[in-house]
């Protein structure tokens, strides 16, 4: 894994710096439209800190750059004494009452917490506006939340669930996909949950506790999460066939329907998936219907070879991908409505993530840097762009959020001396906010180190290095 990102580091690198250089900019230019709008002078907007790479300046004498450290950038407001918009006080006791006018320090407490907010304000507008579109002009892909199959003397199966049972709420809370009931069982490993179930006409409660389950993704890194052992009603259509895989050999299309492998019947895809792992290689004779007429194949499921050697375990695979659910273009005003309601929980579910690692209940393995998001930007893009695009919504709400935390040096920390103006009625001293802009920037660098470290782990790159020694 790790020859592969170093030999393909400009897959990587590159839709990475595309999306970062994206959400940036419009994080900073929400700091900047309400900053003009509340009559701020703008002397810098700048992608990226450091050396200039490339800047010019418009007609309001506002510098726009570009400069060399990509991660992150800045608005600098007249009377800042630099980019954190720390307030130059030496300056600002100087000024006339035409540059006070102009001047963000001098504004009133709602106009400078409006520009403040304004920035993870546009980033969550962003991950809005582009998933509605998604949802108009790509559809929407929705899983109803009917069970398919339950695995034998798994938690759910423990529990009482049964094929065809349709969940309605968990712990109070409607559920509409199967996807909203995949997160909740992923997020909640070994926490007692209640199911309101929908069981031939009749509604039930089922309790069940997610099994803690730890599971290797396709690059070697570890996961822990809930499981249930249930899986949505996927019809076992053939969505792809790869080249020169068993399938293809074997004869299988596109649009085919499997209906039984060696005579026992295939209800869904994932039953499919688990008869072709048992066969461990043996021959299978697989029935399908093809164009309204049944018909045989013989495949021998192939060793994923890959996959064990990066720490995966063994997969038996005959080369062939589930047919996806067609998606549903929505009008403009659901789109909104829909998208809104998914970018909030994707947040939701976030905030529980990450209350979980700050509880102990979850290990901080699965907190990634800039790293892990250049190898998940890159693995994004090779996927397509629709991939890309998701990530880059998932990414402008985790950048507002995260900025959102009261910490010095964030957004987050501006509004919380706000807060403290708004009670004693008078700014924070100079000296008070020059200490706590410390200490914040002291939390931010120690949590990117040990992000960072993380990355450098779980991508192998420390196994790499110490074994180049050894």
């Amino acid at each position: 894994m790790v020859l592969d990102f170093i030999t393909n580091i400009g897959v990587y690198v590159l839709p990475f710096l595309v999306v970062l250089t994206v959400l940036v900019f419009v994080h900073e230019m929400g700091h900047y439209l309400v900053a003009r709008w509340n009559g701020v002078r703008v002397e810098v907007f700048s992608i990226g800190f450091g050396p200039e790479i490339k800047g010019w300046n418009d007609r309001v004498g506002t510098r726009w750059k570009i400069c060399w450290i990509p991660f992150g950038g800045y608005v600098k407001f007249f009377g800042d004494s630099d980019g954190a918009s720390r307030p130059d006080g030496d300056a600002l006791q100087g000024l006339s009452e035409s540059d006070r006018a102009v001047s963000f320090h001098h504004k009133n407490l709602g106009q400078r917490a409006a520009i403040v907010v304004a920035g993870p304000i546009a980033n969550f507008i962003y991950a809005i506006v582009v998933l509605a579109a998604m949802y108009m002009f790509f559809g929407q892909r929705v899983t109803p939340a009917e069970i398919g199959r339950v695995v034998d003397q798994g938690a759910g199966d423990l529990a009482g669930f049964r094929q065809g049972d349709v969940i309605l709420a968990i712990d109070g809370s409607s559920i509409h996909r199967f996807e909203q009931f995949e997160q909740a069982v992923f997020l909640n490993p070994e926490q007692p949950l209640a199911f309101r179930v929908l069981r031939a006409g009749r509604e039930i409660t089922l309790n069940a506790t997610p099994a803690l389950t730890e599971m290797a993704d396709p690059q070697g890194i570890k996961h822990k999460f809930g499981d249930l052992g249930i899986w949505p009603a996927n019809k076992a259509i053939v969505g792809k066939v790869f080249e020169d895989s068993p399938a293809a050999v074997a004869g299988f299309k596109v649009g085919d329907r499997i209906l039984a492998i060696d005579g026992e019947i295939v209800d869904n895809f994932e039953r499919l998936q688990d008869m072709v792992a048992a066969s461990k290689g043996r021959r299978l004779t697989v029935t399908v219907m093809r164009d309204g007429a049944e018909m045989r194949l013989h495949a021998a499921a192939r060793l994923d070879v890959a996959a064990k050697e990066k720490g995966a375990g063994e997969r038996w695979l005959i080369g062939i991908l589930r047919a996806q659910r067609a998606p549903v273009q929505l009008g403009p005003g659901n789109a909104v409505v829909q998208a809104t309601v998914t970018c909030y929980e994707m947040l939701v579910q976030t905030l529980d993530f990450l209350g979980q690692m700050i509880s102990g209940r979850r290990g901080t393995e699965d907190l990634g840097g800039p790293l892990r998001i250049a190898h998940a930007s890159g693995q994004a893009a090779q996927l397509g762009i629709e991939q890309l695009i998701m990530l880059s919504i998932l990414l402008s709400l985790n950048l507002g959020m995260i900025n959102l935390f009261p910490i010095p040096i964030l957004d987050g920390g501006h509004l919380l001396f706000y807060t403290f103006e708004a009670v004693l009625r008078r700014p924070l001293t100079e000296r008070m906010q020059e200490f706590a802009f410390r200490i914040g920037l002291m939390m931010v660098l120690s949590l990117m180190v040990f992000a960072t470290w993380n990355d450098l782990v779980n991508l192998r790159v420390i196994e790499f290095i110490t074994g180049l020694f050894s």
